[in-house]
């Protein structure tokens, strides 16, 4: 389980479908993703990122450089 992002997400949002409506995925994305049943790929990694407010490699474990660069 990444708790690190989950605590972000609530930290930020409140909840994970708060979240889910606020990146447009549904719920159930954002729950496999933070327990580890889905990987996101780089442009969501990057987008999440930027929507949490910190860098890929803060909430995502085996980030790249590449991943981490494509934040805005």
């Amino acid at each position: 389980m990444n708790k690190v992002l989950k605590g972000k997400i609530i930290e930020m949002y409140g909840t994970q479908a708060d979240f889910a409506f606020a990146i447009g995925e549904d719920e159930t994305v954002i729950s496999r993703v933070i327990r580890g049943r889905r990987v996101l790929d780089s442009e969501k990694k990057a987008k999440w990122a930027t929507i949490l407010k910190c860098k890929p490699g803060a909430i995502f474990k085996n980030t790249t450089d590449k991943e981490a660069r494509l934040v805005k």
